[in-house]
């Protein structure tokens, strides 16, 4: 009964959001099979619900389930703001669903072959090992037959479990059949090589695969095989062994292939190493449901360079992608679905949040695809490095450790949730107290670095939903970066942008909000809400140009401090005869134009780029429909400094009493 009144109430809600294409889209959570799969259905017009069955009405089609395999749904909520603070040039940037899709199975590829001996990953592609044995296991409901090359293995069979302790070389393990009741361990001091070649296995009291073997174990998925591996809710414990999840290596595990793994975890992780874990080819999709479960975890490092990986985390606190250490990704597709609430941790005595993909140390995305959505409370899409506070003479000194580099991706992330608490708790000197847990697109506890690829952020749960932040310092070398979100849309402590088309908003807060700003050549578009916020906010801190373009839109704005070789200019306008604004030289020849949100009473615009040159004049041209149109206000001003700020009655006569006092 509870699932149903939860439907109904997600019913109330599409009743409200029915004006425009984006705010009629459906999350819909589905068991499918052996797995879970997340469904997005565009342009809803009717949701019936009946009492065992549900239909969703979508672009007059009609799509019908049974109310048990139905988990979750959301709705992608009302957006009152997009149309207010965007131009609607940049509207399309954030109209993206993530989900799961069946074509997804096509789009594997695999990671180029490492050729050179003396790279580290040279010796995880299996291309570069012999396997001169080979043994063939072939799992049955009751049993499990094992033939081949056997003489050199130790079996030990129960039922379909099978155990072997082995020291000899150069194995290779063919699984199929399937069983209910069975499981996979190996003892060995040698590599081995597991390949999947059609096998639904489940094991209700541990993992279905345990290497306790400490080198390489290869698995490969064969082209045109699926497999299904699912372990049980509670393990039967074994004295001096780590059993972390559905798979289980304590050396490394390196996966490569053509074919399909689908994986539930409902203990611990859905594949994890106590070592590292390097993905090259396959498509493998994980369910982890448990409650801080992790769908893929390696706790020396995580290499992705090829194949799809989709990870679907229910339960509270769950991770997609996951490692204690370092993270990288090279190439392939990535999907994260977390859809999990927050969980407490004693330990830390703090919230521990649902992520996408998570590192503890750096990060390095140089490649790929990917796309995280986390719907829970204080979910995050992306997240690098951690704190660590230290305490020596009763002086507690907090370090930032990890960092994340970006270049050659194209990124999709978007978060629903909201902070808990929803109220910001301070001690009265700006600084936050108490444990939190606040929801954020891209977040990196060091150095955020971005060179280049195209990113693409969407937080919209309610306040402190960030795009992207970086407890450092942020440096954007170049790519194309879009954030749009509840609070700000990029934050940092210092940011340097050398390259880049970059636009960044806020409904709630500043666009940039950084301690101190380096322009030196690039674009940034930043938009601050209405409420007294700015585009560009760098706290009344080092604020220096050098080149590039700025465009700051906002109720007010910082000044420039610091040395500065190119000019701008801030003004206000009023903003009920304004939807486009154009800056133009002293002869009426355009330099730059752009559309303004229609939020502001009156609008403060600052305006930087290497055509504004002091000693010149130049003209500000509003325009109330159109750039088409003849502009309806025209004001010519002179650059007689290298900052020229302009608040003048004359230019404010068309706005109100109250817009003239918001700018003083």
């Amino acid at each position: 009964m509870q699932k149903r009144i939860r439907l109904l109430a997600a019913f109330c809600v599409l009743l409200v959001v029915n004006n425009s294409r984006a705010q009629q889209n459906i999350y819909l959570n589905e068991a499918f099979g052996n797995y879970n799969r997340v469904r997005v259905f565009n342009n809803v017009n009717e949701i019936v619900y009946g009492p065992d069955s549900l239909t969703v009405w979508s672009d007059n089609n009609s799509y019908s389930f049974d109310v048990p395999s139905v988990g979750s749904m959301g709705f992608r909520e009302m957006d009152p703001w997009r149309a207010r603070l965007l131009p609607q040039n940049y509207w399309a940037d954030f109209d993206f669903d993530i989900t799961f899709e069946e074509s997804d199975k096509e789009r594997v590829s695999t990671e180029p072959i490492e050729t050179d001996p003396a790279s580290v990953q040279y010796d995880d592609f299996v291309e570069h090992s012999n396997w001169n044995k080979t043994v063939n296991i072939v799992y049955s409901e009751n049993g499990v037959s094992v033939t081949g090359d056997i003489d050199s293995l130790d079996l030990t069979i129960q039922g379909a479990h099978l155990t072997i302790e082995t020291k000899a070389i150069e194995v290779k393990y063919i699984l199929s059949g399937t069983s209910s009741d069975a499981c996979f361990k190996l003892y060995s001091e040698r590599k081995a090589c597991l390949v999947l070649n059609g096998v639904n296995l489940t094991n209700p009291t541990g993992p279905v695969i345990n290497s306790q073997l400490k080198k390489r174990l290869f698995i490969e998925l064969p082209e045109n095989t699926v497999n299904y591996l699912c372990d049980g809710a509670t393990y039967t414990k074994v004295k001096g062994e780590d059993q972390r999840g559905c798979i289980f290596a304590e050396g490394k595990i390196c996966i490569s292939g053509l074919g399909q793994l689908y994986i539930t975890a409902n203990k611990k992780c859905g594949m994890a190493s106590d070592k590292y874990i390097h993905m090259m080819g396959g498509f493998i999709h994980v369910d982890a449901n448990a409650e801080k479960g992790k769908a893929v975890y390696g706790q020396e490092n995580v290499i992705i360079g090829g194949g799809v990986l989709r990870a679907y985390c229910s339960g509270l606190a769950g991770k997609g992608v996951t490692s204690d250490s370092l993270l990288w990704i090279r190439g392939g597709v990535i999907k994260t679905i977390t859809t999990g609430e927050v969980a407490w941790d004693d330990e830390e005595e703090d919230y521990s949040s649902c992520c996408g993909i998570k590192s503890n140390w750096d990060m390095d995305i140089a490649g790929g695809e990917i796309y995280c959505l986390s719907t829970g409370t204080g979910g995050k899409g992306i997240s690098a490095g951690h704190y660590l506070e230290v305490t020596v003479n009763e002086k507690t000194k907090k370090y930032y450790n990890g960092s994340l580099t970006i270049a050659n991706a194209d990124i999709y992330v978007r978060t629903t949730g909201k902070r808990i608490p929803e109220e910001k708790q301070e001690d009265g000197h700006g600084h936050k107290v108490g444990a939190s847990a606040s929801p954020k697109g891209i977040k990196c506890i060091n150095k955020l670095t971005i060179n280049s690829g195209n990113i693409f952020v969407r937080g919209s749960g309610g306040g402190a939903a960030e795009g992207l932040e970086s407890k450092r310092q942020t440096e954007i070398n170049g790519g194309k970066i879009r954030s749009y979100c509840t609070d700000d849309g990029l934050n940092c402590s210092g940011c340097v942008i050398n390259d880049g088309d970059i636009l960044i908003c806020s409904s709630e807060n500043d666009g940039l909000d950084a301690g101190n700003l380096k322009m030196y050549a690039g674009k940034l578009y930043a938009v601050g809400s209405w409420d007294a916020q700015m585009g560009v906010d760098t706290d009344g801190k080092t604020f220096e140009i050098y080149g590039g373009e700025i465009t700051g839109v906002g109720s007010r704005s910082c000044t420039p401090h610091g040395d500065c070789s190119q000019a701008s200019v801030c003004f206000y306008l009023p903003k009920t005869y304004c939807s486009g604004v154009a800056v133009a030289d002293a002869d009426g020849n355009i330099i730059t134009q752009f559309p303004t949100p229609n939020t502001y009473d009156v609008l403060c615009l600052f305006f930087t780029n290497d055509q504004i040159q002091v000693g010149k004049s130049y003209k500000i041209l509003s325009y109330k429909d159109s750039f088409n149109d003849t502009p309806v206000v025209e004001y010519e001003f002179s650059m007689e400094e290298q900052y020229l700020e302009k608040i003048e009655e004359k230019f404010l006569t068309l706005g109100s009493k109250k817009s003239k006092e918001t700018t003083k």
